[in-house]
């Protein structure tokens, strides 16, 4: 039975995956294109990290994208997940022009970039704007917004490997199919997952959620319906080795239990900004997910974002002790890796290359709590060494105090 751990903004979720008996090469017709970065090509049976979000439009047309959006990105370049899964709506894009369009995906992309994390995007009806009704017809019409889409994007709709593991994006807002999945793509999918069949496991993710949270504002439920074929689709992915399925669309966070769906677990995580649809205790609170595929395992953990960051300390005679001090910050009720912890300390500590960094965390009496910590790179200045810090797992509810210093 798959392992369920509660709590008001974090889920663990664990299932039993099939190995493959032997690497597999990737197998997709219609390659994902990613931003922000490379996919990398990492070896089998890899531990993975990733990030699913989505829905970060802003209120409205002209408005700025959300301030939580540029929080959780740069919370996503602290952690440096291997890769960031994007439900769409990254712009509001409903009765705007093209040199809006435009715009709205360039401060998007500029946030990517500054978290320096590849990341794949399915589209949302915010970005194509099927049936939108507009005062004047906008100067990009459905196909034109799918080819803006797709000059940034790649494939409205398509795959790709990373390590064993297979990751398929689908498009439920094509223009004249909006709001399911149509035969033409149907059919890619069920080659696409007969390809891959053999993968260690298999996830999806896409706009428009496969179910409804029943926790959403009546008002917001209107024009948020589940994919219109979604059973026929379900009954597709229990063949294969799909694990779980992730859309947005309803901005507010909900989880089916995989028990009630042959295994499968569906997410609707739409919390990157766009407007809540439900209070917090009903799922409508800003967060992002992290997926972690650990050997046979898969865990998912629901994080609010403002709650994982790195602070400098106080600087105390730092060139008398040879050392220099920040704090690792995570408040969450979830264990997190930070695997691209930035900091700059002088050259006055040492050599670049010859400098070591040390948790120095400790319970209440004293005891030291051992944490592992390295660091994964350093770039040497005139006056200052720019390092780059490795941490697996920073604790649920710490704040975990760093020390740079010479080896000794």
């Amino acid at each position: 039975m798959p392992r369920i751990r509660r709590g008001t903004n974090a889920v663990l979720l664990a299932l039993l995956l099939a190995a493959p008996a032997a690497p597999l090469p990737a197998a997709t017709d219609r390659p994902l294109h990613s931003v922000g970065g490379p996919v990398a090509d990492l070896a089998p049976g890899r531990d993975l990290t990733l990030i699913v979000g989505g829905d970060n439009r802003p209120t409205g047309a002209g408005a700025p994208l959300p301030r939580v959006l540029g929080t959780i990105l740069d919370e996503v370049a602290l952690i440096r997940p291997d890769l960031v899964l994007w439900s769409g709506d990254t712009i509001y894009g409903y009765c705007e022009g093209r040199r809006q369009l435009e715009g709205e995906y360039r401060r998007f992309l500029a946030l990517v970039d500054r978290a320096r994390v590849p990341l794949v995007n399915a589209p949302g009806n915010h970005e194509i704007r099927g049936n939108q009704e507009c005062p004047q017809p906008p100067d990009c019409d459905g196909p034109c917004a799918e080819r803006l889409f797709t000059g940034h994007f790649g494939n409205l709709y398509g795959s790709l490997d990373l390590s064993d593991v297979h990751l398929i994006a689908l498009d439920t807002d094509r223009v004249g199919e909006e709001g399911k999945i149509g035969e033409e793509q149907v059919q890619w999918l069920r080659d696409d997952l007969e390809k891959n069949k053999d993968k260690r496991a298999i996830f999806v993710f896409s706009h428009s959620e496969f179910f409804s949270s029943p926790l959403i504002d009546p008002g917001a439920y209107k024009g948020h319906e589940p994919i219109a074929n979604r059973d026929e689709l379900h009954q597709l992915f229990r063949r294969y080795p799909v694990k779980a399925v992730f859309s947005g669309h309803e901005h507010l966070f909900w989880r089916e239990k995989p028990e009630d769906h042959d295994g499968i677990a569906y997410f609707v995580a739409g919390g990157s900004g766009a407007p809540l649809y439900a209070a917090p205790d009903r799922g409508g609170f800003s967060h992002y997910l992290i997926l972690r595929v650990t050997g046979s395992d898969v865990h998912v953990d629901v994080v609010e974002p403002g709650r994982l960051y790195v602070e400098k300390a106080v600087e105390k005679a730092v060139a008398g002790k040879g050392e220099a001090r920040f704090w690792i910050v995570n408040s969450n009720d979830a264990t997190i890796p930070v695997r691209g912890m930035d900091v700059t300390v002088p050259r006055a500590l040492g050599r670049c290359g010859r400098l070591q960094a040390t948790a120095e965390l400790k319970k209440r009496d004293g005891t030291p709590i051992p944490i592992e910590i390295g660091i994964a790179r350093a770039v040497a200045g005139k006056k200052t060494c720019r390092l780059t810090l490795a941490a697996p797992a920073v604790p649920a509810g710490t704040s975990v105090p760093v020390v740079i210093r010479r080896q000794r």
